[in-house]
């Protein structure tokens, strides 16, 4: 399990599951269901993301719960307990 989640650390792989992502600016307040390149493709990259790099799985529904990337971040760090 993992023990220690840095937020940074999780926005940043958060981030690269975005196709512009260079341009993006997140930090754990961003609303990213508002951010234009956000779809369900994206969806799915970060389920695997979260499922791959922090051990972690959440579904869907899960993910459509969350409205910030701070809510995600505190989804997983609950889960990972």
């Amino acid at each position: 399990k993992l023990l220690v989640m840095e937020i940074q650390k999780f926005i940043s792989d958060f981030k690269e599951q975005f196709m512009s992502g260079d341009e993006l600016v997140f930090d754990a307040t961003t609303d990213f269901r508002n951010n234009s390149d956000w779809d369900s493709l994206t969806g799915m990259a970060v389920i695997v993301m979260i499922s791959d790099n922090y051990k972690v799985d959440i579904g869907a529904e899960e993910l459509r719960s969350c409205k910030t990337v701070g809510d995600l971040y505190e989804l997983v760090k609950s889960k990972s307990a």
